[in-house]
């Protein structure tokens, strides 16, 4: 009987370490995957960027503490400076106007108006250069003061 358990057990274990390999059946046909060589310049477009042809934009917050407006401007690639008189691409100023008419020029990112009259009004913020020469982007946004 002894011996029976063993043959049994030998068997059995024969019988599981061959059914447990790594080896996977593989498919019955006579393809190959062959890697495609690919020439990247063809399929991703390739885009040349100018110097002269940088993108900006002028953000603006603002909020309204009783008759005075705190303003904040974010404008990419760009330096405010005042009173050179040359035209340097990314250095230059915001010309302020209020309700159509130039008020101020100013050199700084942040700054408040002060002291508006009652009313609705319509602020306008233009980037120009030292010179004046506008760069065209502007913001435009209205308030209510209330007393």
């Amino acid at each position: 009987m002894k011996r029976y358990f063993t043959v049994l057990l030998i068997l059995s274990l024969s019988l599981v370490g061959t059914a447990c390999t790594n080896d996977k059946p593989h498919p019955e046909t006579n393809t190959q995957v062959v890697p495609m060589e690919v020439e990247y310049s063809k399929v991703i477009p390739s885009i040349e960027v100018s110097g002269t042809q940088i993108q900006r934009s002028l953000d603006v917050k603002h909020e309204i503490k009783g008759n005075d407006v705190y303003v904040e401007c974010v404008v990419a690639n760009f330096t405010f400076t005042k009173g050179k008189d040359k035209n340097v691409d990314g250095e230059g100023h915001i010309e302020l106007y209020l309700n159509g008419e130039k008020v101020d020029e100013i050199a700084t990112a942040a700054f408040i108006i002060k002291e508006l009259p009652s009313g609705n009004h319509t602020v306008k913020l233009e980037l120009v250069h030292n010179d004046s020469l506008k760069y065209n982007i502007s913001k435009e946004f209205d308030v209510s003061i209330v007393k």
